[in-house]
């Protein structure tokens, strides 16, 4: 993985959203609203090249809150990483078919959750409240429209997740 000369003790706590250009402005605003709306900073940082999934977690890896997003404008990609998932495999992808608002936002929103703990959010009309909702049972059907992981890959998701909470807790 290529550093770009990154140092996280360079800055505040911060999600990184790593940009290879060129990236439409409007598609990290709607990333960042998604953020600001849960009340989490972010960091962008352009970068020469790197596929979306490299750069994603290279800023997790740099970021203090663990989570980064890699934004390519020659793949039209955009990835959600997590600092504990393995390079090839991230929690979100988007490709330019999925590049609308609601979507771009909500990946925002899900970068500040998972940064928080909070719950992920699945379904389009939640992205706009702030406050985290208690956990909802998802039917089989909308999980699998909403989300491209296998069970294996959920449960692996899931598992990290509360391993790194519980890791939190400890300390």
């Amino acid at each position: 993985m290529a550093n770009e000369g990154f140092s996280p003790d360079d800055v505040r706590p911060a999600v990184w959203i790593m940009v290879a250009e060129p990236v439409p402005e409007k598609n990290i605003e709607y990333i960042l609203w998604g953020l600001e709306e849960e009340g989490i900073p972010a960091e962008i940082r352009e970068v020469r090249s790197g596929s979306a999934e490299v750069i994603a977690k290279q800023g997790a890896d740099s970021s203090h809150l663990n989570v980064g997003i890699g934004i390519d404008g020659n793949e039209q990609a955009v990835v959600l990483h997590h600092r504990d998932l393995p390079i090839e495999k991230p929690l979100f992808s988007l490709e330019a078919a999925d590049f609308q608002s609601a979507q771009l936002r909500r990946l925002g929103a899900n970068a500040a959750r998972l940064a928080k703990g909070n719950p992920l959010l699945f379904q389009d009309d939640h992205v706009h409240r702030v406050e985290p909702e208690p956990a909802v049972q998802l039917q089989q059907d909308q999980l699998e429209d909403s989300v491209k992981l296998s069970h294996e890959q959920l449960g692996e998701l899931i598992s990290r997740i509360v391993t790194e909470l519980l890791d939190n807790v400890e300390q």
